[in-house]
């Protein structure tokens, strides 16, 4: 059950909480220790030609933020979640449209498209940019092909997702 339903809205394809442990993303905080949470809805809109991933924190550390982490964290759902391994930062547009979504915390809530993910040449893991907009809550709603239910910054946990029965996928340093 989508943490988003209503009637009218579109049911997600894929729907999952990922707790990525620090070690298995190339860049992080030296303050930065444990794992990060983040809620991941996939959505195919009928005859849209890619995906739309819906992407946003559980209870991260900034420094874990989906803001900070991006690049790093659409390259383990490229992977994991829509089954893409290895796929090129530069090429991940090629495989969906990617949304990160905050949730009310007091203020309004906040939905982006990310877009245009480069690599930086001369770093060793890969460093990798990308570009943004802001979305209109319509717009987004326009991409996943229907209505989407706003959520306070209390009810956006992993322990009331995995409630609503969203699978939890643990994501560890390869080794």
């Amino acid at each position: 059950m989508s943490l988003f339903r209503r009637t009218s809205e579109p049911a997600p394809a894929d729907e999952a909480v990922l707790v990525i442990d620090q070690h298995a993303l190339p860049y992080r905080s030296p303050d930065w220790y444990g794992h990060a949470n983040y809620h991941v809805r996939v959505f195919r809109p009928g005859g849209a030609r890619k995906p739309v991933v819906v992407m946003g924190d559980l209870a991260n550390a900034p420094v874990a933020s989906i803001t900070n982490k991006c690049p790093e964290v659409t390259a383990i759902v490229a992977h994991l979640v829509l089954g893409r391994p290895g796929v090129h930062p530069s090429r991940l547009d090629d495989h969906a449209r990617w949304i990160t979504y905050f949730p009310a915390t007091g203020f309004n809530e906040s939905f982006t498209e990310v877009h245009g993910f480069d690599v930086v040449p001369g770093y060793e893991p890969q460093l990798v940019t990308n570009r943004y907009r802001h979305l209109r809550r319509e717009e987004a709603e326009e991409l996943v092909g229907g209505p989407l239910r706003g959520w306070k910054q209390r009810h956006y946990t992993v322990a009331r997702l995995q409630r609503r029965g969203v699978r939890v996928m643990r994501v560890h340093a390869a080794g």
